[in-house]
């Protein structure tokens, strides 16, 4: 009696170890032929996964229209210059092809709001976030930074670190990358860098930089 028992205890025990393999493991014990069968999910890359989502995310926040008002602001050395008139006129090119409002960011804006220094006092050290916020502060909601050759190194724009501008910027942006000429695209507001055009060829003024920057600007419209 005492061996039946334990037999049917050992069959109990099992039985239930199959079941609950089975139960957990979608496929357990299934032949190779029956397995060969199953289509398998696609397998889905975490960075180039996130990397969409946040672009579809980012299309339908960012969303331009007729009504967007960008500012355009040129950095040399750093700092805020105001833009000179033959790279001007290449912005102004591209607005007449864009549905969107580009305008010049000029001295007297950024005036108005830098911070005041004493005479023995610091100049402060983040021009960068300073144009942003000359651009929310005049009702902008976006802003072009863009400079050449040592405000376009590799890593870093302005001549600082990309981690050091007070910018939010995504491992995937091509702001990282260096160039002759390069231009961020910003949200005044939140600092986040939407898109980077960039160019080689600055022979004549910043043309193709302004081309580049149109097909950030159209994936946004």
């Amino acid at each position: 009696m005492k061996t039946l028992l334990k037999t049917a205890a050992i069959a109990a025990l099992i039985t239930g170890f199959a079941n609950a393999a089975q139960a957990g493991t979608p496929h357990a014990f299934q032949t190779d032929a029956e397995l060969a069968m199953i289509d398998m999910a696609p397998t889905l890359n975490p960075q180039n996964g996130s990397a969409e989502i946040r672009q579809a995310a980012l299309i339908e926040r960012e969303k331009l229209s007729a009504k967007s008002r960008i500012a355009v602001a040129r950095l040399d050395g750093g700092r805020f210059i105001p833009t000179p008139h033959n790279e001007e006129a290449d912005w102004s090119f591209l607005s007449k092809r864009m549905d969107v409002n580009l305008e010049m960011l000029t001295a007297g804006d950024h005036f108005k709001y830098i911070p005041e220094i004493a005479f023995d006092g610091i100049d402060t050290d983040n021009k960068i976030d300073e144009i942003r916020l000359t651009a929310a502060n005049e009702g902008y909601s976006h802003v072009i930074l863009y400079g050449m050759d040592a405000d376009a190194y590799w890593s870093s724009f302005g001549g600082k670190a990309l981690s050091e501008t007070g910018l939010t910027v995504h491992e995937d942006c091509n702001s990282w990358d260096k160039a002759k000429a390069k231009a961020l695209l910003v949200d005044a507001h939140t600092g986040e860098v939407l898109g980077a055009a960039k160019t080689d060829d600055v022979t004549f003024n910043i043309g193709y930089l302004a081309d580049d920057m149109e097909r950030v600007l159209n994936a946004l419209t």
